[in-house]
């Protein structure tokens, strides 16, 4: 009885392992994300050849976002300000004070495996997926203060309405939200 056992715990690890492993290859095959799971390059779409100077369109929209040099995509929020844009990456400002333990708490198992924030620093190169249309352009992140202190408050309210929740009250770490606009390459 104990080897029956020990033979079906194996092939449900060995099963385990091959599923993961199929989750993991059809994401990296696939054109761009899939829901919340990351995926690979966006090919799918007219690329845009003319440098984009007014992002106005694409307020209030989420984009499929791609680093050009790791080949992965994600899906995320955007924000337009002065008509340039900008892709947020919460690292703690917004989740670290959301009401519910719950909330925080997957908020915080997301955010620990986030790095596509750093592979854009080494090499900015993106493209962004908008309505089926992509877009080149060359992520910069965001260091001048007087800008910063202008986006987070943005970004905490486009946050809150999109999450259905109030945010507490609690101290917000200004280095816990990275910016990065999209400039022409």
């Amino acid at each position: 009885m104990k080897r029956l056992l020990l033979g079906a715990v194996k092939i449900g690890a060995a099963l385990i392992v091959v599923l993961v492993g199929a989750v993991f290859g059809i994401q990296h095959f696939s054109d761009g994300p899939k829901g919340p799971v990351s995926g690979g390059p966006l090919r799918a779409g007219e690329l845009a050849t003319a440098p984009v100077t007014d992002w106005s369109f694409a307020e209030g929209h989420t984009v499929e976002l791609e680093l050009v040099a790791t080949g992965q995509s994600r899906t995320t929020g955007t924000l337009v300000y002065e008509n340039q844009l900008y892709i947020p990456c919460d690292l703690g400002f917004v989740w670290r004070r959301l009401p519910s333990a719950g909330m925080r708490g997957i908020a915080s198992i997301l955010w620990s495996v986030k790095h596509w924030h750093e592979d854009a620093v080494r090499d900015g190169r993106a493209v962004i997926r908008l309505d089926g249309k992509r877009y080149e352009g060359k992520l910069v992140r965001v260091t001048d203060p007087e800008l910063l202190a202008k986006l987070r408050p943005i970004m905490q309210d486009k946050a809150a309405k999109y999450m259905h929740a109030t945010l507490t009250d609690a101290p917000a770490d200004p280095e816990a939200i990275w910016f990065f606009r999209m400039d022409p390459r």
